[in-house]
């Protein structure tokens, strides 16, 4: 049995506990929260021990998902790592590349798993994406969503884009040439709605568009390559392939199998601090996310500063 601990049980925290309670080969040993009452309440929930400090189950753990403010991130995460415990992180790995950089560092040297939450990577439609891809040459993002107060210690990019941010850059293999964004703050003294042009050295282009203060829901991802139009909807988990083939325009629908991708996500990681793998969504591929994503923010600020 793997020994695991959630370390944050608000928002995100909370549905990682209810996961690892269920998960066969997993002992959920405990929960920490520096709210006591959510401590216990979350504790109760899936009848394990409540904590208000990490440092109170450093020696009762092999492994721990961190799911405390993005600020925190560093401090904790390295304390964790240099304490023996294999981390999965949640996104954006850090608030800065110099912090991303030394959790990356502490984890090489005391031989430790860490793993970032960019929990798109595990839904079963973007894998079927994944798979249909080959030379994407165009995408187009939209990520909105309601106004939360419970993420304003980051901006929209950090936030939302990221999510988007890693697929793509998951799809294709090229650096990064040229960026362009604007966005602005709305609800909050953070940018709440951006849109940024991310130009590749292949000649990919990608347009990602997120908001946090929309009133529908919209999580959908389209691309295009020769001969292909793939479209993808996250949140129903199904997609479209358009294709020509032969002079004839053939279209496919992506349907996989419907599941929980925070879930499969957990899967993985427990089964790579099992196995001592290499993780499916990697420190260097949390960087790689987070480089761009200040490269975005940085062009909204000089966007703003001129205004």
């Amino acid at each position: 049995m793997i020994k695991v601990a959630v370390v944050g049980v608000g928002h995100l925290g909370k549905e990682h506990a209810r996961l690892y309670a269920a998960l066969p080969d997993v002992e959920l040993v405990g929960v920490v929260d520096i709210l006591q009452p959510r401590a216990e309440e979350i504790a109760g929930l899936y009848k394990t021990a409540p904590f208000t400090d990490y440092r109170q189950i450093l020696d009762k753990v092999d492994a721990v998902t961190l799911a405390v403010p993005t600020t925190d991130h560093g401090r904790i995460g390295v304390d964790l790592l240099e304490h023996g415990v294999d981390v999965l992180i949640e996104k954006p790995i850090a608030t800065s590349i110099e912090e991303a950089q030394v959790l990356i560092d502490a984890a090489a040297r005391n031989d430790r798993v860490l793993q970032v939450g960019h929990v798109e990577r595990f839904n079963p439609v973007v894998a079927a994406a994944r798979e249909a891809a080959t030379r994407p040459q165009f995408f187009e993002i939209h990520r909105l969503a309601a106004f939360s107060p419970r993420s304003l210690d980051i901006d929209v990019v950090l936030d939302l884009m990221i999510h988007d941010i890693d697929i793509v850059l998951s799809l294709v293999p090229a650096r990064v040439r040229e960026v362009r964004a604007v966005g602005i703050p709305v609800l909050s003294q953070k940018p709440d709605i951006a849109n940024a042009r991310v130009e590749f050295e292949d000649g990919c282009v990608a347009n990602f568009t997120a908001s946090r203060v929309s009133f529908e829901k919209t999580r959908k991802l389209r691309f295009f390559q020769p001969h292909d139009y793939i479209s993808v909807d996250y949140a129903s988990q199904t997609g479209i392939m358009v294709s020509l083939r032969m002079g004839r325009v053939v279209e496919r629908k992506l349907e996989p199998p419907n599941e929980e991708p925070l879930k499969l996500e957990l899967q993985a990681f427990s089964e790579c601090v099992r196995k001592r793998g290499k993780p499916a969504v990697s420190g260097e591929d949390g960087l790689r996310a987070l480089d761009l994503a200040t490269s975005i923010n940085a062009a909204i600020a000089e966007r703003l500063v001129l205004r």
